[in-house]
């Protein structure tokens, strides 16, 4: 499988094991400490620490899917601004 090196807004991550299996996680922003995405389906915001992050690319907890074409990204961010400001 494709391993991607740097984490981007639009990138669609999978989760394989642990609490959020099944659900695909679309990165929406990025800050000094955490990636902060939109798990699909649940549509509930998800803030994980970059160490987290890493270390799950690394050991299969999450892979990486596709990069989300802009259009469908524009939906996702509306959904997570949303979600920020309904404190979801």
């Amino acid at each position: 499988m494709f391993k991607k090196q740097s984490i981007n807004n639009r990138d669609t991550f999978a989760v394989n094991h642990g609490d959020h299996a099944g659900q695909m996680l679309i990165v929406v922003d990025l800050d000094s400490d955490t990636v902060n995405c939109l798990a699909i389906p649940d549509m509930k915001n998800v803030k994980v620490p970059i160490e987290a992050f890493e270390h799950g690319r690394k050991t299969d907890i999450i892979s990486y899917v596709e990069l989300l074409s802009k259009d469908i990204f524009k939906v996702v961010k509306s959904q997570y601004v949303k979600n920020e400001n309904t404190n979801n």
